[in-house]
């Protein structure tokens, strides 16, 4: 009897076997290996996805230090309209240095690939200490400015036991052109 049972069992049990390997496990198999693989190369994608994302953090980070230093330029050669207020600061500043401005004269922009030089002539009178002064402001001024042919030549009004120098000089004015700024806020 004890073995009628444990046939019974086996023969249940392989039965039972026999129709989830015939019939229930083989479809559930290929979804499993559909699955494992579609795993995998979601894994794949994902490292694919965490190294990008790291390269991105670094493209950010570069990105956001290129928009500082381009704030920087932007302050350094600000645009063509700004000219008049800078003419402005340098009669201030030669007036505090105590210069005689005698003629400032814009002359034409030259443009480069980037920006433009605008040569601005001027001509001035004063003191040796003066004009050193007023070269080193205006070479302070919050702007790329540079001064190209300089001369100076000794002055001595009538009577005047004073000499004094008069400087004449180029100073070149470097400001943003329009195609720079447009593609720079695109």
């Amino acid at each position: 009897m004890i073995r009628n049972k444990i046939v019974a069992a086996v023969a249940i049990v392989g039965v039972a076997c026999l129709i989830f390997f015939t019939i229930i496990y083989p479809p559930r198999r290929g979804e499993l290996l559909r699955l494992k693989n579609e795993y995998t190369e979601l894994e794949k994608e994902m490292d694919i996805a965490r190294k990008n994302l790291k390269g991105f953090t670094v493209l950010q980070t570069e990105y956001d230090s290129l928009i500082t230093i381009w704030e920087e330029i932007k302050l350094l050669l600000p645009e063509e309209k700004d000219i008049p207020n800078l003419l402005k600061d340098i009669a201030m500043v030669g007036r505090q240095c105590g210069v005689e401005i005698l003629q400032f004269k814009p002359q034409n922009p030259v443009p480069q690939i980037l920006y433009a030089e605008i040569p601005i002539n001027f001509s001035l009178r004063g003191s040796y200490h003066q004009l050193g002064r007023f070269l080193s402001e205006i070479a302070n001024l919050p702007r790329l400015l540079k001064v190209r042919q300089l001369v100076l030549s000794s002055y001595r009004k009538n009577g005047a036991e004073n000499v004094t120098l008069q400087a004449s000089f180029v100073l070149l004015v470097y400001t943003l052109t329009e195609d720079t700024i447009q593609v720079t806020e695109k």
